[in-house]
């Protein structure tokens, strides 16, 4: 009897550390996955190292030009477009100049929503200069009575950054 009992006891044993083993095998264990995707919005392309105008006053007919940059986004993102001037090169005889282009300067934004949330915008920016002087021709006289200029006036500013 004794037997039955001590081979009784190791086979509940065998059975119980199988169980326990196989039991084991089977577990499952979740480990959550976090990605992170930060917002951006960058200046993605520019077609022009710079703007060349020649600004004929005895024609009506001035060649425009633009620069067109490409801004990519994958969130909503807020647009600054600035003519920044260079004040050292206007003088008193210039001021004429100087109200023209701050006059005259445009600029327009597309906008292309793609399909896989990528937000596209293109700036067109440049200056209408055919526009302000046939609506202001005192200016057209002060630029012709200050005489030849040839230089650098300024630069285009464009600011990207994610709308708040």
């Amino acid at each position: 009897m004794k037997k039955i009992i001590f081979i009784t006891i190791i086979m509940l044993l065998v059975l119980n550390i199988s169980v326990i083993s196989f039991s084991q095998t089977s577990d499952g264990v979740n480990i959550p996955v976090y990605i992170s995707v930060s917002s951006y919005a960058a200046i993605d392309s520019v077609d022009k190292e710079s703007l060349d105008y020649e600004l004929d006053l005895s024609s009506p007919e001035n060649k425009s030009e633009e620069v067109n940059v490409k801004i990519v986004a994958n969130t909503a993102f807020e647009l600054m477009v600035e003519f920044d001037v260079e004040e050292s090169s206007f003088n008193e005889n210039t001021q004429a100049l100087l109200e023209l282009l701050n006059s005259s300067f445009n600029y327009s934004v597309d906008s292309n929503d793609s399909s896989y949330g990528v937000i596209e915008k293109t700036v067109q920016v440049g200056f209408n200069f055919q526009q302000v002087l046939a609506s202001n021709p005192e200016m057209r006289e002060l630029l012709l009575k200050n005489g030849e200029y040839n230089g650098k006036v300024g630069n285009f500013v464009f600011t990207v950054s994610p709308a708040v």
